[in-house]
């Protein structure tokens, strides 16, 4: 059985995902979660404190069931790694029909400008994508698989990641998957 902090950070998950960090209360986390106000605050000292372990704790998640399997397996070409990406998005997306969109490109929009302390791990979260994007670019250049049609891998990583995440948004906004199917075909001609 789930530990009450863990009841909590699991319901917090998906109530942000759904609704937002600053459109979820915390009597929604309470009623979701079944723990009472007092055993929030054994464990959290604030909303915002628990935002920054369910970031946390969705990194570990994205790092586990997303990236390892697709940037990280070395039985992948680089450009099927960086292809691998792009899919297993897709797939979360039609899952989801089309509604949850990027768990942290949701926060990244809705909190970047209010919350400093909560704007910092998204930011580190992207770049640890980009330097993992940046690492199969690198790799797929050197073997010869990748032409990245003349620029340079790091100058390719960042636009990548967000035409990674403006597939998801428009995936989202359309209730579509065309926008990020399309994504992965200009991905394919991008990398050459």
């Amino acid at each position: 059985m789930a530990s009450n902090k863990d009841r909590i950070l699991e319901a917090a998950m998906d109530l942000f995902h759904d609704h937002g960090f600053q459109g979820t209360g915390l009597e929604d986390i309470l009623s979701s979660s079944g723990v009472c106000k007092s055993n929030f605050y054994y464990h959290f000292k604030s909303k915002e404190e628990l935002g920054l372990k369910v970031i946390e704790r969705k990194v570990q998640e994205m790092r586990q069931s997303v990236m390892e399997p697709s940037l990280g397996n070395s039985q992948l070409s680089p450009k099927q790694r960086v292809l691998a990406l792009f899919e297993r998005m897709l797939t979360f997306c039609e899952e989801h029909e089309c509604r949850k969109g990027c768990f942290f490109g949701n926060l990244a929009l809705e909190l970047s400008d209010s919350s400093e302390e909560l704007r910092k791990p998204l930011s580190r979260f992207f770049s640890e994508l980009e330097a993992e994007v940046e690492s199969c670019l690198k790799e797929g250049r050197r073997k010869g698989e990748l032409s990245l049609q003349g620029l340079a891998p790091v100058e390719l990583a960042t636009p990548i990641v967000s035409l990674l995440q403006g597939g998801i948004l428009l995936t989202k906004a359309h209730k579509d998957s065309r926008a990020l199917r399309e994504s992965i075909k200009v991905l394919t001609v991008c990398m050459g």
